[in-house]
C-alpha cells in the first residue's frame, strides 16, 4: 500500500456494537492498513478501559511515534473509562501522528464523549446481521475463503448456531480447514462437524412435533431432560410452536395471504417460515385450537405441581398429536 493512502484514515474512531467479532475485525482492517507503512511492533499499544486511567491512555496517544510517522492506540472496554474533560479535548484536537480507537459494546449516546465524536465524524456503530441478512453473511464468509456453500447448509448453520457471530466464524474456520481441498460444500459436508446448541435441540423437538412424529419427539424430549434443560423452557417452546402453527394456518387458509406476506407477518427466518407452512398442512385449524387448549390445561398442572412435570409434557405431546 502506498503511504499516501493512509491519509484517508481518521485520527480517532469510536466503534461500538454488541458483536465483539465485528469490532475486532474493524480494528484488524485498520491495523493491516497501517502495517504497510508503520512498524506496529514499536508503535502499537493496547489498553482496557476498566484497568487504565484516561491520563495513561492520553499520555500514550500524545507520545510521538518511534522511527515512524504514525502510531496506533486501541482501548477496549472504552465504555468503562471515567468521564474526562481531557478526553473530550483530545477528540476535538487530536495529534496528527496517532490513530486512537475506542471500542465499546455499548455507549451512552447522551454523553459528551459520544456527542463530540458524532460532531467530529468519529463514531461507527457495528450492527449484527438480522435473521434475513444472516444467510448472506455466512455465504460471503465462505466465499472469502474460496468456497461455495449450499443453501440448505447455510440454513442448517443459521438454525443451529443461534446468530452467535463469534461461534459462527469459528465454525466456518473449522469447516474450511476440514474441507481444505473442497470448493463446494453441502449439508452432508458440514452437519457432522457442528455440535448442536441447546436451542437447536429444542428446535428439533418442536420440528418433530410439527411433523407429527410422536416417537422421535419423545426421544428428543427425554434427551433434553437428561441434559439438564429446564422443563418450563421446553414447555414454553412447545406452546410457541403450536401458536405459530395456528397463526400460520389462519393466515394461509382464512386470510389467504401470499408466502412473501407470511414472512413479514411471522417475522421469522424465511427457512423457518417455510417449515411452518409445510407443517401447518399436517393439522386442521380445529386440531390446533384443541392443542392450544391442552397446553393451557397443562400449564395449570405444571404450576400447581399436582403431576410430575415430565409426565405432563409426554402426555401433552401424545394428546396434541392424537
Amino acid at each position: 500500500m502506498k503511504k499516501e493512502n493512509t491519509k484517508s484514515l481518521k485520527p480517532v474512531y469510536i466503534i461500538y456494537g454488541k458483536e465483539k467479532l465485528l469490532l475486532e475485525e474493524a480494528v484488524g482492517r485498520l491495523k493491516k492498513k497501517l502495517s504497510n507503512v508503520v512498524d506496529l511492533t514499536l508503535n502499537y499499544e493496547e489498553f482496557r478501559g476498566a484497568e487504565t486511567s484516561v491520563d495513561i491512555i492520553l499520555g500514550a496517544a500524545n507520545t510521538p511515534p518511534f522511527l515512524s510517522d504514525k502510531r496506533l492506540i486501541v482501548v477496549k472496554e472504552a465504555d468503562k473509562l471515567k468521564a474526562s474533560d481531557e478526553l473530550i479535548n483530545y477528540l476535538e484536537k487530536p495529534p496528527p501522528f496517532t490513530h486512537l480507537i475506542l471500542m465499546a459494546a455499548k455507549i451512552d449516546k447522551r454523553s459528551r464523549l459520544f456527542k463530540t465524536a458524532k460532531k467530529e465524524g468519529y463514531d461507527y456503530e457495528f450492527k449484527s446481521p438480522n435473521r434475513r441478512e444472516m444467510p448472506g453473511w455466512i455465504g460471503e464468509r465462505f466465499l472469502k475463503k474460496g468456497k461455495k456453500i449450499s443453501r440448505d447448509a447455510v440454513n442448517y448453520l443459521c438454525l443451529n448456531l443461534d446468530n452467535d457471530l463469534m461461534r459462527m466464524q469459528s465454525e466456518i474456520e473449522k469447516i474450511c480447514l476440514y474441507h481444505e481441498n473442497r470448493k463446494e460444500l453441502n449439508l452432508d459436508d458440514i452437519r457432522p462437524l457442528i455440535k448442536k446448541s441447546s436451542e437447536s435441540s429444542i428446535f428439533e423437538l418442536v420440528d418433530l412435533i410439527g411433523k407429527r412424529q410422536e416417537g422421535k419427539a419423545l426421544d428428543v424430549l427425554n434427551n433434553l431432560i437428561q441434559s439438564g434443560e429446564k422443563l418450563p423452557f421446553i414447555f414454553h417452546m412447545m406452546l410457541r410452536q403450536f401458536r405459530l402453527l395456528l397463526k400460520t394456518k389462519v393466515l394461509l387458509e382464512v386470510r389467504k395471504i401470499p408466502h412473501s406476506k407470511l414472512i413479514q407477518e411471522l417475522n421469522l427466518h424465511p427457512f423457518v417460515v417455510s417449515n411452518y407452512r409445510e407443517q401447518s398442512r399436517n393439522f386442521t385449524i380445529e386440531q390446533l385450537k384443541k392443542a392450544h387448549k391442552l397446553f393451557l390445561e397443562a400449564e395449570v398442572d405444571l404450576k400447581t405441581g399436582k403431576k410430575e412435570p415430565r409426565l405432563i409434557l409426554e402426555t401433552l405431546i401424545a394428546k396434541a398429536l392424537d
